[in-house]
């Protein structure tokens, strides 16, 4: 693997992890880990004075939502080109499964908002698979890398 290549792959899992462990904090603060706070977040609570999300509204933030979780998961799953084949092969499936876990936290705040309850589960479900398996992705790829460095420097 080429160098530059090398610390492309590093800054990305270094940002990566940052930006999984950001998303993580603003998700448990604003909706929180429980069955009810996420339905009272999109379906509001007329005690505490929060209202219901709108299709909207939820549409104004999926959309850079799936750009940007769609283009992470890319290139997640494309930097896995330079490991060996035997990481490739242990990385085919939680690739696929942290593209339809993102998939279904962006839009489980649809069915939610529809009155499908049981979404809030897939949408916590969903949203702890994304962040576990990436975090477990990007970890693999930044020890690939540094696998690299070492054959590299030796």
């Amino acid at each position: 693997m080429h160098q530059s290549y090398r610390f492309a792959i590093t800054y990305f899992a270094i940002f990566g992890t940052l930006l999984l462990i950001s998303g993580a904090m603003l998700f448990f603060s604003k909706l929180g880990i429980s069955f009810e706070s996420v339905q009272t977040f999109y379906l509001g609570n007329a005690t505490g004075f929060s209202q219901a999300k709108s299709s909207f509204g939820l549409l104004e933030t999926a959309l850079p939502h799936l750009g940007a979780m769609g283009l992470f998961t890319f290139v997640l799953g494309h930097f896995f080109l330079f490991a060996s084949k035997k990481q490739k092969q242990k990385t085919i499936k939680p690739v696929i499964i942290i593209f339809i876990a993102a998939l279904l936290d962006i839009g489980s705040g649809f069915f939610i908002i529809q009155g499908w309850t049981i979404f809030v589960w897939v949408k916590i479900i969903s949203f702890l698979l994304l962040q576990s398996i990436g975090l477990y992705l990007l970890f693999i790829l930044f020890l690939t890398t540094v696998k690299s460095i070492q054959k590299y420097a030796n």
